[in-house]
């Protein structure tokens, strides 16, 4: 029998962000692997999700519908999907994304002749909301279209140190259950980008990860909560201090540090520009702990790693931004 595989899609308000329940639901009813157990989960949507879902639910009995109130963050939607999934296989799904008709299909072939993946990752092509093309991805391989691809496998060690600072690993396919069900989404804090955690935290489990010529195409909208300009761009500094413990403490720290460094630095000041400009808003207690989210991030970048990348007058301006943190957050209050 060919093994189930559980599809877990997240929606939040996806009448109203683009008709993307419609889009969504048509393009995983159109797969052509059709063992199929389509999650459902709707994260307290308050225009006509909910009603839409339902409809597609009423014709398709492997539809699955999770009605949960939203708790602020994407992690405990994707949880909410995590405990009920009964695959043999499971695959994560935005609402916005697409699928060839043939990906969910392909991936499930990679796994069969390869009982030793832990995970097969698409081929994902990234595309801006205006139809222009970013990038083209298998797994850490770029592509200059998706006929270059050719199959490859890489191991979840090679992959997670990929992840380090920055994303150099593009995963979006299935895993095995018992991978993916290894870690929880509930991750024990409430942040913007916990899933990206959780995400590194799976690799840390996964022995080897192949490829299939199936495509996800993943698409950046500006306006997505990621992208947008809000106070919780403080929870890309306290996800980058987790990431750097973790990253220390297995030893996959040394060889990307730099980048690290530069990726968290630019995170503190995306950070500390966004405090700043809400901070008014805020009542004081809360205040006081994006406050000191930002001065504990602020102690911990590493400086002598961080000034290697800048020369000149450039290096000179950051060591003298980074000598104290009164001066790094009062410039940035005036600058606002």
């Amino acid at each position: 029998m060919k093994p189930k595989v559980s599809v877990i899609t997240t929606f939040y308000n996806s009448v109203s962000l683009g008709n993307f329940v419609h889009r969504a639901m048509d393009c995983l009813l159109a797969q052509t692997y059709h063992n199929l157990e389509l999650i459902c989960v709707n994260d307290g949507s308050k225009d006509e999700t909910l009603t839409q879902l339902k409809m597609y639910a009423e014709k398709d009995s492997r539809i699955l519908i999770i009605d949960k109130p939203n708790e602020g963050t994407a992690q405990y939607a994707k949880a909410a999907g995590q405990d009920v999934a009964t695959g043999d296989l499971v695959m994560l799904f935005d609402h916005d994304d697409l699928l060839s008709a043939d990906a969910i299909e392909k991936g499930v072939q990679i796994f069969t002749e390869n009982p030793d993946l832990g995970m097969v990752g698409m081929i994902v092509k990234t595309v801006f909301h205006d139809g222009n093309i970013k990038n083209i991805y298998s797994l850490h391989q770029l592509l200059d279209t998706e006929s270059a691809f050719v199959p490859h496998q890489i191991s979840g060690e090679d992959a997670l140190r990929l992840t380090v600072g920055r994303y150099d690993f593009h995963f979006r396919g299935i895993y095995r259950r018992e991978v993916f069900q290894k870690v929880s989404f509930r991750f024990t804090e409430k942040l913007l980008n916990a899933d990206e955690i959780v995400e590194r935290l799976i690799l840390k489990n996964v022995k080897l990860i192949g490829s299939c010529s199936g495509i996800y195409t993943h698409f950046v909208h500006p306006d997505s909560s990621a992208k947008s300009f809000n106070i919780k761009k403080t929870d890309l500094v306290v996800t980058d201090m987790y990431m750097r413990s973790f990253a220390k403490n297995h030893g996959i720290y040394n060889e990307r540090k730099e980048v690290f460094e530069r990726v968290a630095y630019k995170n503190l000041i995306d950070a500390m520009k966004a405090f700043q400009h809400f901070r008014k808003e805020l009542p004081a207690e809360e205040s006081y702990r994006q406050n000191e989210r930002l001065r504990t991030a602020f102690s911990e970048i590493d400086r002598p790693v961080l000034f290697k990348n800048f020369n000149g007058f450039i290096r000179f301006y950051h060591q003298i931004l980074l000598s104290a943190y009164n001066l790094f957050s009062r410039f940035y209050q005036m600058k606002k």
